[in-house]
């Protein structure tokens, strides 16, 4: 039994994050874990802390609250093993490093994770994704549950471990109809090309390959909302040769774009 966390930030419920557990409990039973964070203090992480935001050690008593009683009822209505967890005298990322160390993955909204934070002062969203330990899901609040899977490989250590990662969690999300996009090395193959496609055929039975740059960087939102639901996997949160494809990263324009659950996992 996989034990998943449901990170729930002052109040803000995320039920789209909710829905994805839901339906990884019908799949396989699970345990969720809601961990419920502090609020966290803008005006102080502009002021003090330009890469590691703080926050005040203080909950909003009455949204929390309430978010932990809708997490007991959604749990008890789905039938869900569920766990609580919340510590006012942490950071959030703290918080974070800890719970994700003792889970097998850890799924947030995507629009709703301490949302006035995730891009700016402060990179709060980059730094939660380096500091866990676990991988994790960032889900939009509409988002459908897959039915495809979109893998992204650049030839690091780090996107092939995302790709293992990803397929030792989820095999039935294996069986998905399934796409490596790859960034190629002059020659339109991928880097390593017989490694990688004996690692994906193993696992992916319904696999093509498709080179990042056979897609224009402003058409790719457009390429990807043409793929049935899909999940993208991706092995780091920053730059890399596959982000460098692209003028900005392509982990954040594709969160950004609050369409498809990504799925983020970094050694």
């Amino acid at each position: 039994m996989k034990k998943i966390l449901l990170a729930v930030d002052n109040g803000h419920f995320p039920e789209g994050a909710f829905r994805f557990a839901r339906k990884l409990n019908e799949m396989e039973a699970i345990t969720l874990c809601g961990v419920f964070l502090p609020e966290l203090d803008y005006a102080a992480s502009i002021s003090y802390a330009p890469v590691l935001i703080p926050l005040t050690e203080t909950y909003a008593s009455a949204s929390i609250q309430q978010s932990m009683q809708t997490f007991r009822e959604y749990c008890a209505q789905h039938n869900i093993h569920s766990l609580e967890h919340h510590d006012v005298t942490e950071t959030p990322l703290k918080v974070l490093r800890k719970e994700s160390l003792f889970a097998d993955l850890l799924l947030f909204s995507s629009e709703n994770f301490y949302a006035d934070l995730l891009y700016g002062p402060g990179g709060f969203l980059g730094n939660a994704l380096h500091e866990t330990a676990c991988p994790v899901i960032a889900v939009p609040e509409n988002a459908a549950f897959p039915e495809s899977v979109i893998l992204t490989y650049d030839g690091s250590a780090s996107s092939v471990f995302a790709i293992k990662s990803f397929a030792g969690l989820f095999p039935q999300l294996c069986e998905l109809k399934t796409t490596l996009l790859y960034g190629n090395t002059g020659n339109n193959q991928p880097p390593d090309a017989s490694g990688i496609q004996e690692l994906v055929q193993h696992h992916f039975p319904h696999l093509t390959m498709e080179p990042i740059q056979t897609i224009p960087e402003k058409y790719f939102n457009t390429w990807l909302s043409e793929i049935p639901n899909p999940i993208v996997v991706s092995g780091a949160y920053g730059r890399s040769l596959l982000s460098r494809v692209f003028r900005r990263s392509f982990v954040e324009d594709t969160l950004r774009a609050h369409q498809v659950p990504v799925f983020i996992a970094h050694r």
